[in-house]
């Protein structure tokens, strides 16, 4: 999966990523949303810097992580793209962290990056667990992958610690809420 995303050429992204938020902002989930965290691309994840531009224009507040370690991410509100800078790790991060900490019990919906996805919810990240830690405090937050359809598959492994999502939007199609 990392090397298929790897070998994935920016155009065919952007034009991917377009589609991918087209079913996300036709959709009621996106309608009925006032508070959204999103993550920021990494290389060749899906672009959701168009997202948090509309969602800024149409007067959404947005949040965003920031790796703060080995084991955890810290979420921050994000006002304007031209506060990001580029951290060690390839990702756009906020860099006033102090003043922009954001709360959990606000957000309406979790935008969630990954290698795969299955149509059951299941997701398969980087191996390092920082979104499986992060999701397991959010208490009825809708929660939603992002990613190709090549990434959406029947069935992923799941371990114990791993937390389903309530649904996957890729550049085809909005899944959503999933059923078991």
């Amino acid at each position: 999966m990392r090397q298929r995303r790897k070998a994935m050429d920016p155009k065919t992204i952007d034009a991917a990523s377009k589609e991918i938020f087209r079913h996300l902002l036709n959709s009621e989930l996106w309608q009925e949303s006032r508070v959204i965290h999103t993550f920021l691309p990494q290389n060749t994840e899906p672009n959701t810097f168009p997202l948090v531009q509309e969602a800024l224009r149409t007067q959404r507040r947005v949040q965003v992580p920031k790796v703060a370690g080995p084991s955890h991410l810290t979420h921050h509100w994000l006002e304007d793209i031209k506060l990001l800078k580029m951290s060690s790790w390839g990702i756009p991060e906020i860099q006033d962290t102090a003043a922009s900490k954001a709360d959990f019990s606000e957000i309406d919906l979790v935008l969630v990056p990954g290698l795969a996805f299955s149509r059951k919810g299941a997701r398969l990240g980087q191996g390092r667990g920082y979104y499986d830690r992060f999701l397991s405090k959010l208490n009825g937050t809708t929660t939603l992958g992002v990613g190709f359809d090549w990434q959406l598959l029947e069935d992923i492994p799941e371990e114990l610690h791993d937390i389903r999502l309530d649904g996957v939007v890729t550049e085809s199609q909005l899944l959503w809420p999933l059923g078991e």
